[in-house]
């Protein structure tokens, strides 16, 4: 401290302008100097804010706002940093607004006249982190509840199956006894057929369970390729059940996915408009694109359909509508596209009426959009 008392003028302002932090210095809310930082953080060159006020610099509805704070400040001054507790913000030349730390340091001179030496700090870096950290924290946690309530479900599910096995392994095991091989045989099959059961609802509980936990690795994707990719993958089973399929997807339209989760979502939106079509006629399905301020792409159906009151809980996982026997399948494929949507910040839905066909719809928001990229 004494060194620096000891200092000369010039070697004063050589500290204030090579500091990284904008500094300035006010006489009633008049700027009488800033340093370099200030220029390079507000965009303004020295000229346009000396003898400027200090409203220059703050966003209009902090100008009436801090009015009567200013004034409290000038009748009592003292050392302080704002922004802490509160949110306080800067505008730049451009009117773009930042977030930042402000310090205000009081000054008299030897005539008694109050100077206000002002520091400012930008804090954009700091809020975005913890932005992010705010946003990882919320998606662990709808993550850790979606994992717990499909364990719980899962575990309902499967003691379906190993009842079947446990009871049935008793019968065979009778039956044995009683040579009664047919008995045996019977009992033999029910307990395979339960053990593939179990084993599928395992899968799909270790698949979701991955997807969800796992962060999409985004990249530019054309969604007519992909499309065009995933129906390739189907021929056999559209040639069996003699399926048309219409991809009315344009190329070049581009959405940032990760591939293997996206080629999964529209793999198992496929195969349940396959799975679910009218048994006396061969399903038609339809892939559409609606480009807007937002991309929305459909996969439509002409099959069986189902009662719009059950539009958002055919998305929860191994939540089924009809019967195992009926349409087999681990009851896990639409929650994998509902949590694949979710962790690309898109959005799902499914319109239908018990019947008449059923329509899933990706709303996507354009590559500009920030809540493209999700988490």
């Amino acid at each position: 401290m004494s060194a620096l008392m000891h200092a000369t003028p010039e070697q004063l302002k050589m500290i204030v302008e090579s500091a990284f932090a904008a500094r300035f210095l006010l006489s009633d809310d008049h700027i009488l100097y800033v340093n370099q930082a200030t220029e390079d953080m507000f965009g303004y060159s020295a000229e346009e804010l000396v003898g400027r006020t200090i409203d220059m610099l703050l966003p209009d509805d902090m100008r009436a706002r801090d009015a009567h704070l200013r004034e409290a400040y000038y009748e009592s001054p003292r050392r302080i940093l704002l922004g802490v507790d509160s949110d306080v913000c800067g505008r730049k030349k451009s009117g773009a607004e930042f977030p930042v730390h402000v310090g205000l340091a009081p000054i008299h001179d030897d005539d008694g006249r109050l100077f206000v030496a002002v520091t400012v700090f930008d804090i954009s870096h700091h809020k975005e982190i913890e932005r992010q950290l705010v946003e990882r924290a919320n998606e662990l946690q709808l993550a850790n509840e979606r994992l717990a309530r499909f364990a719980y479900i899962a575990s309902h599910d499967l003691q379906e199956p190993l009842r079947k096995i446990a009871a049935f392994a008793e019968i065979m095991a009778a039956s044995l006894a009683r040579h009664e091989p047919r008995e045996a045989e019977h009992a033999s099959e029910v307990v395979r057929r339960s053990a593939l059961r179990a084993r599928e609802l395992v899968d799909g509980l270790l698949a979701y369970s991955r997807q969800v936990s796992t962060p999409p690795r985004l990249q530019p994707l054309d969604v007519r390729e992909e499309i065009e990719a995933v129906v390739s993958d189907f021929s056999e089973l559209l040639r069996q059940t003699h399926a048309q399929v219409v991809v009315a997807v344009p190329p070049g339209v581009i959405v940032n996915a990760d591939r293997p989760q996206f080629e999964r979502c529209l793999a198992n939106l496929l195969s349940n408009a396959v799975k679910y079509r009218k048994p006396d006629r061969a399903p038609d399905i339809r892939f559409a694109v609606q480009r807007g301020q937002e991309l929305r792409l459909s996969v439509i159906d002409d099959g069986i359909g189902f009662e719009p009151k059950y539009a958002e809980a055919i998305f929860e996982p191994l939540r089924r509508l009809h019967s195992f026997a009926q349409y087999p399948g681990t009851g896990v494929g639409l929650a994998l596209c509902k949590s694949m949507c979710e962790r690309h910040g898109w959005r799902i839905e499914a319109r239908s009426q018990l019947g008449a066909g059923a329509t899933f719809t990706m709303t996507i928001p354009h590559p500009d959009d920030p809540a493209e990229h999700g988490a």
